[in-house]
Order: structure tokens, then sequence, then C-alpha cells
């Protein structure tokens, strides 16, 4: 008698969970998952030399230093790699702030070596990527640069406006998993000043570029940046003066740091010199290593 009492409160209690069970499917099936935010697409709001569509959070300030030695010269036919210890005497230096306003809007500036050049910019997250619904994020850009650098003819009249360049892009990116992001940027580069009547003002480019998660702190990133148009313009013989920039590097996290190991041909470290105005190849002879140090402080209560 005690046993089929048993057996009748086990079925009746299996019963009652697999009903639960059921009940619990149709309704998590039927309630549509509300869609969340994607985060940490890039470790920093630089790939390498290209603009990521990180923005600083409301309330905090990110100092960054940018370093790029000279070139390697390494090649079998001299020996200038080894006299110049491959670039490390020479570099471009360039100090920078970045401020965010918002969680979506940010402040810049920042002063290089490089054409002496002063620069601020703004950057402005438009979309976000989800988990649902919108498939990437699209960032918004725009800097404007002024070189402080003496005029090479000082004979002639100079105008203070041919000092200025100006920089608007759309960064447009997509996290596709915890491993690969991608990133795609349009870009129009423009100079009040250009070297000849033949060299355009405005130069189009459209970089592309991918990071790859090696370990929880560390990635591998490449970028390649080719330009549209202005490819032959101006000539030094029978060579177009500047070239497409390409950087292949690291991002190391520790802490409150985010270190940018790289290798590139890109000279200049904002986008009016490394875009519009690179005059190295990539190869060997002139390739370039260079780092990334940033450092967040918090406003923040």
């Amino acid at each position: 008698m005690k046993k089929t009492i048993y057996l009748f409160y086990w079925l009746l209690f299996s019963g009652i969970v697999s009903a639960q069970d059921d009940l619990l499917n149709m309704l998590s099936s039927e309630a549509p998952q509300k869609p969340t935010a994607v985060y940490a697409t890039f470790k920093s709001t630089r790939l390498v030399n290209l603009q990521s569509n990180e923005t600083m959070k409301a309330k905090h300030l990110d100092f960054r230093i940018q370093h790029r030695f000279s070139s390697m010269n390494i090649n079998k036919d001299n020996n200038y790699g080894l006299y110049d210890v491959f670039g490390l005497d020479g570099a471009v230096i360039r100090l920078g702030l970045e401020y965010g306003i918002t969680d979506k809007l940010m402040i810049g500036l920042g002063r290089s070596t490089a054409g002496k050049t002063y620069d601020g910019f703004v950057k402005y997250q438009l979309l976000q990527q989800k988990t649902k619904g919108m498939p990437m994020s699209v960032v918004l850009f725009g800097n404007t640069g002024i070189s402080t650098q003496a005029f090479a003819d000082k004979n002639r009249q100079n105008f203070e406006t041919s000092r200025l360049s100006y920089v608007f892009q759309t960064i447009i990116t997509r996290k596709m998993n915890d491993y690969f992001s991608f990133i795609l940027t349009p870009t129009m580069v423009h100079h009040n000043l250009v070297e000849t009547k033949e060299t355009p003002n405005d130069i189009f480019a459209l970089g592309i570029g991918t990071s790859i998660k090696i370990s929880r702190s560390t990635r591998f990133n490449i970028e390649y940046i080719p330009r549209l148009n202005g490819r032959n313009q101006p000539k030094n013989g029978d060579k177009p003066t500047y070239y497409d920039a390409i950087a292949i590097g690291f991002d190391i996290e520790t802490g409150g740091h985010v270190f940018q190991l790289h290798f590139t041909n890109g000279n200049g470290l904002i986008e009016q010199q490394f875009i519009a105005r690179n005059p190295s190849q990539f190869n060997l002879t002139q390739l370039r290593f260079g780092f990334n140090i940033s450092r967040t402080f918090s406003f923040d209560k």
C-alpha cells in the first residue's frame, strides 16, 4: 500500500515539474529578449593609427603618448640601420588629452612634433552595435590641425589659413564575437595649402582594419589605409611622393594602462599626415617601430 502511495506521489510530482518546465520554455520563447549594447569592440580609442569606435566615458580623461621612431633603414647595402640603432636615434612624438563629455561624445587636443602641429577633434557615437537589431557601430569624427612650422619661403605672401587642415571621418565597426572585430573608415582629408597646382586639396581614403583577441589582455591589430585619389601627385622622378599607410601591432592592457606596440610606414601621428602625406613605403628600409601609451583618470565620484 505504501509503495503504491509513493509511486502515486512521484508520478504527480514529476508531472508538475515537467509542466512547469514546459511553461517556462514557452514563456521564454514567446517573450523576446531585449537587445543589449555591445561593448569593448577594441581596446583603445585607436586601432593603431586609425580612430576606433571607442570613446571615453563621461568625466574620464585619457592622457596619451604616441611615439614613432625613425625608419629602421634595414638594408644589406649599407650600415645606416646600425648607425642610428635602427631608428631609435630619431622620433616624432604626440602628446594628447581626450575627455568624455558624455558616454557618446568625446573631445581631444594634441600637439605633435611633425610639422609642430596642434590638433583638436570631436568624436560622437551616432549608433551603437546591439546584440539584436543594430549590427554595427557608427561614429563620426572631425579633426582640425594647424601647423606652426616656419613657412618654407618667407619672401612670398603667406597666409595663416594656409596652415590649416581638416579631417572628416565616418567610423563603421562590428564586433563579430569575443575574438574578432572589424573597422571601416571612409575618410576625407583637406589641406588649405598643397605643393603644386596638380596636387588635390582633398584626399579621399578608405581605412580598413581588424583586431584579433589573443588573450584577455592582449590583441593583435592590423590596418591598411588606401587612398582613392591623388596617388601619383606630386611626383618625385617616376615615383609618387606619398604612399598608403600600413600598420601591424599589439595591444597590451595592464590595469589602467594600454600599451600599443606596432610597426608602420606612417611617419605622422594625425590623419592629415599619415593618410594624405605619408612619404614612406612599407618595406624594411622605411619601416618604423612605435608605441602608444594610454592612461585614464576618472573625475566621476
